[in-house]
């Protein structure tokens, strides 16, 4: 299975969770079968044309963990039957642990930003 976790560092398991998943720098893919991962730029902020969750599909995620995104996103995850997850405090590391421990919540509508 592949795990999306926005980040706003250079991309590796040490780096913090992005505060919001539109505005991070980049975007690390985690494979849990071959426990690599690859990093990719956001689209939106590096000024490309397609939108995340569109590129994130397109990469065959099937999950996503985050602190927060907005309405459009959200949507859109849905629609793909992409599991979005509420993100803790930590490293996307310990966030992985916990998402692979089954001991992350998935996101509520309260975690959606209204943009």
């Amino acid at each position: 299975m592949k795990i999306a976790v926005p980040t706003d560092e250079k991309g590796s398991l040490d780096d913090k969770v992005a505060l919001h998943f539109g505005r991070a720098n980049n975007f690390l893919i985690y494979n849990t079968e071959t426990k690599g991962f690859e990093i990719f730029p956001n689209p939106e902020v590096t000024g490309g044309k397609e939108f995340p969750p569109d590129f994130l599909h397109s990469q065959g995620v099937k999950a996503i963990i985050v602190f927060a995104l907005g309405t459009l996103a959200h949507q859109k995850f849905k629609n793909y039957a992409i599991k979005m997850y509420k993100a803790i405090q930590g490293t996307i590391a310990d966030n992985l642990q916990k998402f692979g421990d089954g001991k992350l919540q998935e996101l509520k509508e309260e975690d959606v930003d209204v943009f």
